[in-house]
């Protein structure tokens, strides 16, 4: 049996035959290709997170190792009584800002390493004369413990803005249990 195909049908099978074979690249070459890389760019993003992570873990390891390297024999020196709230409670009343005492809050948080805690404390004065205030964080920065001021926040007050309002919050490391 012999067949006679006319040229438009001819046509017509060779650009089906296009297609199919087109339907069949994409199908089956294309499609998974784009999706394996798509799967591999997610891969990518994911892994790029976990590296930044990886470096901002370690830069804090690296800080934190160093800073209690160098503090350790200042936090074996200073006795196991040191409290942060009862030191900057004392040089409070040593400076004469004990009265303007709004409120104190100690608070902690554990290093990784466990062994070590940084110690914290915040407190807000209120109404205090900048000679007064100065002499406080003079005596807070200078002490041999190691305590930092963290963060400051300073108003004016008064009837003629000659008084300032002050919340520090200082921090020191301490033994891990001593938090």
């Amino acid at each position: 049996m012999h067949m006679n195909i006319s040229n438009r049908d001819k046509k017509a099978l060779i650009i089906c035959a296009g297609f199919l074979m087109a339907f069949i690249i994409v199908q089956f070459m294309l499609l998974p290709t784009l999706e394996k890389r798509k799967t591999l760019e997610q891969r990518l993003v994911a892994k790029k997170v976990a590296l930044e992570e990886i470096i901002n873990l370690e830069r804090e390891y690296i800080i934190l190792t160093g800073r209690t390297g160098a503090e350790s024999s200042t936090i074996s020196s200073r006795g196991t009584d040191f409290t942060l709230f009862s030191f900057i409670d004392t040089l409070a009343e040593q400076s004469g800002v004990k009265d303007n005492v709004a409120y104190m809050k100690p608070s902690a948080r554990t290093l990784a390493n466990r062994e070590y805690a940084v110690s914290m404390v915040k407190i807000k004065l209120d109404s205090l004369f900048l000679k007064e205030f100065v002499d406080f964080i003079n005596r807070v920065e200078s002490s041999p413990n190691h305590v930092q001021i963290r963060s400051l926040s300073l108003s004016k007050t008064g009837r003629d803005n000659t008084l300032i309002d002050a919340i520090v919050e200082a921090e020191t490391i301490v033994k891990g249990d001593a938090a």
